[in-house]
Formats: C-alpha cells, sequence, structure tokens
C-alpha cells in the first residue's frame, strides 16, 4: 500500500474534518492537539497488537503520553454500562470543556469514544483513529456516535463529527480475514450508492480478492493483503460518505443513502450474531435482488452487486429469521419515519432511491435468494 492515502476536508454541521490517511498519521495528533488536554480511548486488541506504535503517537504536544483507558472492541464495547464507565474514568481525569477525546480502534470502539465526546461536559471535541478498514470507510467519518439499547441498534446517540481522523495503514496489517470483509462491505455499499468507477475498480480486482478472502480461516490476518490498492478504495468510498453527509449532515434526506442494506442488516446483526459488515452485505444483498425483481434495477447492476460481495468472501444469502422478531426489531430502528420503516434500493449501481416502500415479507424472501 502507498504510504499516501489522501487528505480530504469537509464541513460537517459547525465541525470542520480533516480526514488525513499516510503511514505517519497518528503522529501528526500532538500537533493537532495543541496545548490541549487529551485522553485516549483504546481498543484493547488495538493496544496489545501495536503497543510501541501507540506509545510513540499517543502523546501531547509537550511530549507526555495521553492518559489512556483501554476497553475490549466489538459491537459489545457500545453499551450504556462502557458509556458510563468512561464517562467516570473522564470525571476521575477531569477532563475540561476544552479538552479532547481521542478514540483509537474500529467502529464499535469509535462510537463509543464519539458519544462519550459528545456527551461530556456538554460536548468536548473528539478526534478518530480509525484502526480496521471498515471504520476508515465509514465510522470514523461523518458525526454519527451512538451506544446499543438491549436489543435495540444505536438508539441512543449523537451528531458529534470528529475535528480529525487519522488513519495509518500499517494498523491494518493485523486485520483478519473477517474484518478485511467486513470493510469490504462497507466500501462495496458506498461504490453502489455514488462510484461507479470505485465498483468498477472493486469488480476488476474480484479474483484478487476472492484469492486472498474467499477462502481461509475468517480469525487469521492476510498475507498479502496490503499489496491491493486500498489507498484508491479508500478514497473512493470516504469521498461518496463524505459528499453526502456534507450536504446532510443530520440525514433529513440524501444522506439516507448510507442506510442501503442497514435496515434489514441491524435486524439480522441482532438475530444471527453476525458483525456489522456480514449483516450489511446479506441486507444489500436482498435489497438488490428485490430492486431488481420489481423492475428498479437493472438485473445485469443486481447480479453484479450480490457477486462482487461474493467474490470477498460474504455471505449473500440466508434462512430468513423468524418474521414477528424481525418485524419488531424493523420497526424500533431509528430510520422508521411516520410509523413506517424507510427502506434504501439501488437503482442501478451509482444511484440509490432513499425513500422505498418494502414489505417484509418480500424483502425476507429476497434474503432466501
Amino acid at each position: 500500500m502507498p504510504a499516501s492515502i489522501l487528505h480530504r476536508r469537509y464541513r460537517f454541521g459547525d465541525v470542520t474534518t480533516d480526514y488525513l490517511g499516510d503511514d505517519g498519521a497518528l503522529d501528526r495528533l500532538a500537533g493537532r492537539l495543541g496545548r490541549r488536554p487529551a485522553v485516549a480511548v483504546v481498543d484493547r486488541a488495538v493496544a496489545r497488537l501495536h503497543a510501541a506504535r501507540l506509545e510513540a503517537a499517543l502523546r501531547g504536544a509537550d511530549g507526555a503520553p495521553l492518559p489512556r483507558l483501554v476497553v475490549a472492541g466489538g459491537e459489545a464495547a457500545k453499551s450504556v454500562a462502557n458509556l458510563e464507565r468512561v464517562w467516570v474514568w473522564l470525571a476521575a481525569r477531569r477532563l475540561p470543556r476544552d479538552g479532547v477525546v481521542v478514540g483509537v480502534g474500529g467502529g464499535a470502539v469509535l462510537d463509543l469514544a464519539g458519544f462519550a465526546a459528545a456527551t461530556w461536559r456538554r460536548g468536548v471535541e473528539f478526534a478518530a483513529a480509525p484502526t480496521t478498514l471498515l471504520a476508515a470507510v465509514d465510522a470514523g467519518l461523518g458525526g454519527k456516535t451512538a451506544v446499543d439499547l438491549g436489543a435495540l441498534k444505536n438508539p441512543v446517540g449523537a451528531f458529534h463529527a470528529a475535528a480529525n481522523v487519522l488513519v495509518e495503514p500499517s494498523l491494518l496489517g493485523t486485520l483478519s480475514r473477517r474484518d478485511w470483509r467486513c470493510g469490504l462491505a462497507e466500501t462495496i455499499k458506498a461504490a453502489v450508492i455514488g462510484s461507479v468507477p470505485l465498483f468498477r475498480d472493486l469488480e476488476a480486482r474480484a479474483p484478487d480478492l476472492a484469492g486472498l478472502l474467499a477462502r481461509g480461516r475468517a480469525d487469521r490476518p492476510v498475507p498479502d493483503v496490503l499489496d491491493l490498492p486500498w489507498a484508491a478504495w479508500i478514497d473512493g468510498a470516504v469521498g461518496v460518505k463524505g459528499r453526502l453527509v456534507a450536504r446532510d449532515y443530520r440525514e433529513a434526506g440524501p444522506r439516507r443513502a448510507l442506510n442501503l442494506g442497514h435496515t434489514l442488516g441491524h435486524a439480522l446483526e441482532i438475530q444471527l450474531g453476525l458483525a456489522h459488515g456480514e449483516a450489511v452485505a446479506l441486507g444489500l444483498a436482498a435489497a438488490a435482488r428485490l430492486a431488481a425483481a420489481r423492475g428498479t434495477c437493472p438485473r445485469r447492476d443486481a447480479e453484479r452487486i450480490v457477486a462482487l460481495l461474493a467474490a470477498c468472501g460474504l455471505a449473500v444469502t440466508a434462512a430468513a429469521p423468524p418474521r414477528r422478531a424481525t418485524a419488531a426489531l424493523v420497526a424500533g430502528d431509528k430510520k422508521v419515519r411516520g410509523g413506517e420503516p424507510r427502506w434504501v434500493l439501488p437503482r442501478r449501481i451509482g444511484a440509490v432511491d432513499v425513500d422505498a416502500r418494502v414489505d417484509l415479507d418480500d424483502m425476507l424472501a429476497s434474503l432466501a435468494g
């Protein structure tokens, strides 16, 4: 992977977000913090795998190491109990109103740290250091922060954009095959929403992706995976999301496109015990098939979407879970408007319908293939 990925700047609400990606991205943290007090909330697995790098990088402008709270990653991180733990820790550290919370890890840890920053002293600055592909292309950018509540995913949250998003490619090299697959689900989603060139580039490398990711143990690192053009793919996905969020920060309209695959995906994630990206892939595949069956998306485009997901080692069909439980989860989803879920369906590769009416039985039938 090339040393330089990108430098993009966006205005999200009242926050200017600098998205930086290169092999020394974390070394810029101290300069961006200035003399302000800062603390870091760090994913436990990242702290273990990259101890020396974090020791060198997580420092203030005076060279002193940032106080660190290490938390377990994964969706379980996003609990009210963990949020309270962070608040109590921030109180013990006496982080003032001009302080900064730095989140280091995957999407769940960034959600947790970002929501803590949004609510501590009515909002302190947040900086994000994504360490997974999924977090780099999705969770780290855009300002959505939240925790889960029981069986509901992300119902308690706030819009609180990171002022700085720092992605260091070398930290991605230890990701498991499952992590790469999950990140690709969100990358493909971004391409389907708004980037035909990104989709075509991913599609052209489908044989390489399949060779690396479609087979092999899901929990193991992937040799030679960094030889693929992740720089361009991250850039493309971030561009799609950044443009949408800059237009519609609080999701009144166009930003809803980013929910493609998520309305059903969130229900599947909870019911089937899937990782987020795995559930999104199933939701995206089902949405593509349903749109093709309705005649609102070319069948060939739907087939290409499903084939690319499968090439990345992602499941594209599943037995439908119990309808009543699924309906309850969908009804409790935060994307419900006027008592009715709003679904996103592809119109073609590069464009989506953000306000589709869908019968749940039809979607569940499409899930099964």
